[in-house]
């Protein structure tokens, strides 16, 4: 009894402790200087655009993918998604152009403005759509919105001009209204014909046995596909599959790909394609086994966005948008797993250049993020209280 008695009072001490005025102060200066930063970082990717809008931000001159660019591609993405736009605005064909046709229909409100309202107007749209994205899953700790902003990922998405923030507004969209056929239909359509990369997620359609969903998205694709091309009169229609299979040639291993890694280990490419298709086999069937387990429906979910990120031929580093996809779905308070992502930080830039060393950063990091996010504790069984004499 009295070395009981003696636990409890040690407990009491320490819980006293913990009370006091000066343990306080300990505590509270690291969270203060978190705070502090989760208030100023998230800043980087708007804090640019708006130099570069204002002429205070002058980046260098320069050539990308063989066209000169005078601000040294600088909302690269968004410099060639703008030009599309304004292409089919003017009655001009956009073609040869690696996006399809849904994606350059959907720039062509953004292609009627002028570039500096573009930027502004396609800037908001990227950062209200990943707002809206955290919002329809669930998120409402303040604290994880900016650790998401701060990471390299969503800044550099604002920076390039891309569409990724709006692939996971479309993926949260999918999961938030996945019992809603035509929603889900339609948020899983869009996001394939725009990036074609997701289509696992009908796959998961499948393995939860949504098939009216499923078949619905595919017949909203087609129709989506096939009138993006009519508003350009089908101009690059069958000359397309060409290009995208040279673009992916000509990226994939300059990229963050599964394939480029293969490569990057020493292997030849056809022994690197063999290995990947491997891979498909392999992350197909987990999208049907995830979903037949505890939570399947969940799981089998950020397994299909995995899927195709690892099947995509091209892996920028702003894809990883869709990590904080998985996070939030676990994670709805911030922690770890939503600081993990801005270690994407000390990668390079969107590019693996080949380096093993930033795929073992990239996928590393990755991993962390996804582990730490989906990661629960299993709750003991309490023991039975000791009873004393």
């Amino acid at each position: 009894m009295a070395v009981v008695m003696d636990g409890r009072e040690e407990a009491r001490a320490v819980a006293a402790w913990g009370r006091s005025p000066r343990w306080r102060a300990v505590t509270r200066a690291p969270r203060t200087v978190l705070e502090a930063l989760l208030l100023v970082l998230p800043l980087i990717g708007p804090a640019m655009v708006v130099a570069y809008l204002a002429r205070a931000y002058h980046p260098r001159p320069g050539w990308v993918d063989g066209h000169y660019y005078p601000d040294g591609g600088f909302l690269f993405d968004l410099h060639t998604m703008w030009h599309a736009g304004h292409d089919v605005v003017t009655g001009i064909s956009p073609y040869p152009f690696i996006y399809p046709a849904p994606a350059v229909v959907l720039m062509a409100p953004f292609g009627a403005l002028p570039w500096t309202l573009a930027v502004i107007a396609f800037s908001i749209t990227l950062i209200a759509g990943f707002f809206l994205a955290l919002r329809l899953l669930g998120v409402r700790d303040w604290r994880c919105y900016a650790a998401a902003f701060a990471a390299m990922p969503v800044a550099s998405s604002i920076m390039i001009g891309t569409l990724s923030p709006l692939l996971v507004l479309a993926a949260a969209a999918a999961w938030r209204y996945r019992d809603r056929r035509f929603v889900v239909a339609t948020a899983i359509a869009a996001a394939v014909v725009t990036k074609i990369f997701l289509w696992p997620l009908v796959i998961w359609l499948v393995a939860t046995r949504r098939f009216r969903s499923a078949a619905t998205s595919v017949i909203i694709g087609i129709a989506l596909t096939i009138g993006s091309w009519g508003v350009i009169g089908f101009s690059g229609m069958l000359d397309y599959p060409h290009w995208l299979a040279r673009a992916s040639g000509m990226y994939e291993y300059r990229s963050f790909s599964p394939l480029g890694l293969l490569e990057a280990l020493g292997l030849s490419r056809g022994s690197a394609r063999f290995g990947v298709a491997i891979l498909a086999v392999g992350a197909l069937a987990a999208i049907v086994a995830t979903a037949r387990g505890r939570d399947g429906d969940r799981r089998s979910f950020v397994v299909a966005l995995g899927t195709g990120l690892l099947l995509s031929p091209i892996v920028w580093l702003h894809y990883l948008v869709l990590v904080f996809v998985p996070i939030a779905l676990y994670r709805r308070r911030f922690g770890a797993a939503w600081l993990v992502p801005f270690a994407y930080w000390l990668l390079p830039g969107q590019e693996s250049g080949g380096s093993l060393a930033n795929f073992a950063t990239m996928f590393g990091l990755t991993a962390a993020a996804v582990a730490l996010g989906v990661w629960q504790r299993r709750e003991r069984t309490p023991l039975p209280a000791l009873s004393t004499p």
